[in-house]
């Protein structure tokens, strides 16, 4: 049996360049193909031009490319070439890949390229859509990001942030009041240096929820509409790790979400987003993959002391890593094309801090894919190590345990924040870390520490 044909608690079958077609499987999931037209647009074309049209005029009736489209400033063949999925119930079409905004804020290191050329590249090159966030570096991503964006037209890609976690002291980290959510909303648009948002999320990743649900239902969401109604946002979405409590939390909200965005679910370890994406499709629920490496355990350079997968889940994707590089493929190439080819999803986030970056991402996304044989390595080590794992991740953790764990390493400074859940925790500690590249960012292998 082969390693895309999962059990049930590995999700969906997901068939990568192997003996099932893409159409086939896109149409078994019902999920628009990325090798078939998408659906003619109505051209907007004023009907008095007659003979000749005008440059504009054709690119506004082309339905190939998306509205986000500007002439003169885009690589047209670049749109072109990339993949853009609608959005159901809006007039968004958003690219394949996105630009996640974490790492350019310093959040997986020092970067070293001009950020405003990073950005401008990935945007010019067809990416249209742009996420950040107040907890990316405590506001350091938006700021920054306005900056970069100031010399960007408007018009040329959507953008989301997320409101509900802030600090990185626990009594600070999370504040679902509406006041509060309003401020935040108000301050990101003051440093993204705009009018308005495309997307906000409400941002959920503690495992302990229970205690916020009604705040959330009542004020959070409540709060957002009224930004909505406003002109200050256009569409609202819920992040987290617990797809579990997303659930729970569309099922009974009254305010209509018309996103949702998880990590380290959609990933070779764990595909435990493919038992959800068809209930949220089902309810015009567009999906966002993120973490694609799951902050580094799909990489060369291995995760951070502080990461809170279990010893058998860092174990086995150690087996894993260790058998890609014998054979000299890279395992974050694999994971990265996984997660953005994962079914049922409209965008997989990749946060890219180079020039390099973002055409490396651009040319897996666009046109490289993997070979056959990379195909035949990435089946093999799903068998060996990873399928046997069955989609365990870090939820329900016992948080002293781990607190035990980080005093032993010498983190005690770390160790003090009482944070009541694991992924809450290994979120803080994300935060605090300065070196590169534990992002679901990263497709290159990471540059090595020089030695002093």
């Amino acid at each position: 049996m082969q390693s895309h044909t999962f059990t049930r608690s590995r999700g969906v079958p997901i068939y990568m360049n192997g003996s099932v077609s893409h159409q086939r499987l896109y149409d078994r999931l019902s999920e628009p193909s990325t090798s078939r037209q998408l659906p003619r647009s109505i051209s907007l074309a004023p009907t008095g031009h007659r003979g000749r049209s005008s440059r504009r005029d054709r690119d506004q009736a082309d339905n190939s490319l998306p509205p986000t489209f500007i002439p003169r400033f885009h690589d047209e063949s670049a749109v072109r070439r990339m993949n853009y999925r609608p959005i159901p119930g809006t007039d968004i079409r958003i690219s394949k890949i996105g630009f996640g905004a974490a790492a350019i804020g310093g959040m997986f290191g020092n970067v070293e390229d001009s950020i405003t050329r990073i950005v401008e590249t990935a945007i010019k090159q067809g990416i249209n859509y742009i996420d950040t966030g107040y907890w990316y570096s405590q506001s350091r991503s938006e700021s920054i990001l306005g900056k970069a964006l100031s010399k960007i037209p408007r018009k040329s890609y959507y953008i989301s942030t997320k409101v509900g976690r802030f600090e990185l002291d626990y009594a600070r980290t999370f504040d679902f009041r509406a006041d509060k959510i309003l401020e935040s909303l108000t301050n990101s648009l003051k440093r993204l240096q705009l009018t308005y948002i495309d997307i906000c999320y409400v941002q959920i990743h503690d495992a302990d929820f229970a205690p916020n649900e009604s705040i959330v239902l009542y004020e959070t969401l409540q709060a957002l509409e009224m930004a909505k109604a406003s002109g200050k946002i256009r569409h609202i979405g819920l992040t987290g790790y617990p797809l579990a409590k997303l659930v729970q939390l569309v099922d009974c909200c009254t305010t209509k979400i018309d996103f949702v965005m998880t990590y380290c679910k959609g990933t070779l370890n764990n595909n435990s987003l493919g038992q959800f994406t068809s209930w949220f499709q089902t309810r015009n629920i567009a999906v966002i993959n993120s973490g694609a490496l799951c902050w580094g355990l799909l990489t060369e350079k291995g995760p951070p002391p502080w990461h809170p997968a279990s010893d058998e889940i860092k174990e086995a994707c150690l087996a894993a890593t260790t058998y890609c590089s014998s054979k000299n493929i890279s395992i974050s190439k694999l994971a990265l094309d996984y997660a953005l080819n994962f079914p049922n999803i409209v965008c997989c986030l990749v946060g890219m801090d180079s020039v390099q970056q973002v055409l490396d991402n651009l040319e897996l996304a666009n046109f490289s894919r993997i070979t056959d044989v990379e195909q035949r390595v990435r089946d093999r080590i799903m068998r060996r190590y990873l399928d046997r794992l069955e989609n365990a991740g870090w939820e329900g953790v016992d948080v002293a345990q781990y607190w035990k764990k980080l005093k032993k390493l010498g983190l005690t400074a770390l160790a003090t924040h009482r944070h009541s859940s694991v992924e809450s925790l290994a979120s803080t500690l994300n935060g605090f870390s300065l070196y590169s590249s534990n992002s679901s960012s990263e497709l290159r292998t990471p540059r090595r520490r020089r030695p002093l």
